[in-house]
């Protein structure tokens, strides 16, 4: 009995020596890890594998017609235009006494006004001399060019003038152009980051196409600033011809009677040279007529 306690005792005093393991810390877990990732960091270290990063493909913006306008706003890549944009035109139809003169006149006011000649034809023809001229006019300076022109003493048979405002399209084009520019600047970032072959060409392309569209862009509106600048003014210079009625003059009797008789003489030799013409008929006639003669006194002789 008294063994039984002690071996008893024995054990319970090499259990309270051991140590205590110590629980190991509660660790966060980060959601995002695959379990692959969980594995790697659950295995001893000398077992675990080295971490495959894998090398995240390059993706361009894809980049739309319509893209955001907010940028190009708040960028001040180009200040926007606050001016009205007004194309002003017309065309107009003078009746004058003398064309030369009528054009020496405008050709001085075109100097006077700064203007110039786009295109100048002349024609001359049975039924009337005519300019036709296609005037530039600075914009400022086109009202009183109209008056100056309508002072000659020629008739204004028809006038014509229209004004067009292209200020919200001149708007919209700068807009699109700023937007351009700015992705044009974010590609030429992203080509200087890129490491892959693929990558750059992929970037040089969309560079190339965004240059190309924004090359267009500044012609549409350069475009817009010479016809806002200076308007076309379309001016026709005529004088009609007066056209005199001929006069009948009438043939005496003798000279008539000479062209009734070389007109007889002509219908006289036209018949007999018809006659002479129809020469095949008449040998067929005869031969015809010569059979029929031989077939009756054949018969009469057999009676």
């Amino acid at each position: 009995m008294k063994t039984n306690t002690l071996l008893l005792a024995v054990a319970t005093l090499l259990l309270a020596c051991q140590p205590k393991k110590e629980k190991a810390p509660e660790t966060e877990m980060n959601y995002d890890l695959n379990l692959s990732t969980v594995d790697a960091l659950e295995a001893p270290a000398a077992c675990a594998p080295p971490p495959v990063l894998e090398t995240v493909k390059f993706l361009p913006p894809v980049i739309k017609d319509d893209a955001i306008e907010s940028d190009a706003f708040h960028s001040g890549a180009s200040p926007l235009t606050k001016d009205k944009k007004i194309i002003k035109d017309g065309s107009m139809s003078i009746k004058v006494k003398d064309v030369e003169a009528a054009k020496k006149r405008i050709d001085k006011i075109v100097k006077t006004h700064d203007a110039y000649y786009e295109n100048e034809s002349f024609e001359n023809n049975d039924l009337r001399i005519s300019y036709n001229l296609k005037v530039r006019i600075p914009a400022k300076q086109f009202e009183s060019f109209l008056k100056e022109s309508e002072k000659d003493e020629g008739e204004i048979l028809y006038k014509n003038i229209s004004a067009r405002d292209v200020t919200e399209e001149y708007v919209d084009g700068e807009i699109r152009l700023n937007s351009k520019r700015l992705f044009r600047n974010r590609y030429n970032q992203l080509l200087e980051k890129a490491g892959k072959v693929e990558d750059i060409l992929a970037i040089e392309e969309n560079i190339r196409t965004l240059q190309e569209e924004i090359e267009s862009q500044e012609g549409q509106l350069k475009f817009l600033d010479d016809q806002v600048s200076y308007s076309t003014l379309e001016i026709t210079l005529f004088h009609q011809k007066t056209l005199s009625e001929p006069v009948i003059e009438k043939d005496s009797f003798f000279k008539r009677l000479k062209i009734s008789l070389g007109n007889g003489w002509d219908m006289l030799v036209a018949g007999i040279l018809w006659c002479i013409m129809q020469w095949p008929w008449y040998l067929l006639a005869i031969i015809i007529i010569t059979g029929i003669k031989l077939y009756i006194r054949r018969r009469r002789k057999s009676l």
